[in-house]
């Protein structure tokens, strides 16, 4: 390739390439914060702003219920604000959730603590979104609006954002 852009006179210069290469390694290896920003700083990525005045309401609205919810131990209005089957994921394994008697079952497996922390933890401001639905924490909980106009968790990742599956 370089012999290409040779023969076309087109030269980029050793320097040019070295401070791209700095550039990108930096912008690679600083944490993003994007999740979890504090209100003073500006989020990073998409917010669930992007998505509509609509979705983003509702969306911080349920993220409000739910961090309530977990924190005052609600087991049976968390489980009501789930969309059935749940998908919950731990390492290489998927598992479907199918009723909420099931997930009251399991309540403490499959929203364990550091599941928890990442919905305790989730600024409403940075609250990460797409077409998908709405992100919690590093894709540790996945929401998103039901035909009915509800908001629902659809997916438990219990291995999003931990070094240890």
């Amino acid at each position: 390739m370089l012999w290409h852009l040779m023969r076309r006179r087109i030269y980029i210069p050793l320097s040019g390439i070295r401070l791209v290469g700095l550039f990108v390694f930096v912008w690679m290896v600083l944490p993003a914060g994007a999740q979890t920003t504090p209100g003073s700083q500006a989020c990073q990525g998409s917010t669930v702003d992007l998505q509509g005045a609509d979705f983003a309401q509702k969306s911080r609205v349920f993220l409000t219920g739910l961090q309530n919810a977990v924190k005052s131990d609600d087991k049976a209005r968390v489980a009501a604000m789930i969309s059935y089957p749940l998908l919950v994921i731990h390492g290489d394994r998927k598992t479907r959730i199918k009723t909420k008697a099931e997930v009251l079952g399991q309540y403490d497996a499959i929203f364990d603590a550091h599941v928890r922390q990442a919905i305790a933890q989730q600024s409403a401001k940075c609250l990460f979104g797409n077409y998908q639905g709405a992100m919690i924490g590093d894709g540790e909980i996945w929401f998103r609006e039901q035909p009915n106009g509800t908001m629902k968790i659809v997916t438990v990742n219990r291995s999003a954002g931990s070094n240890s599956l």
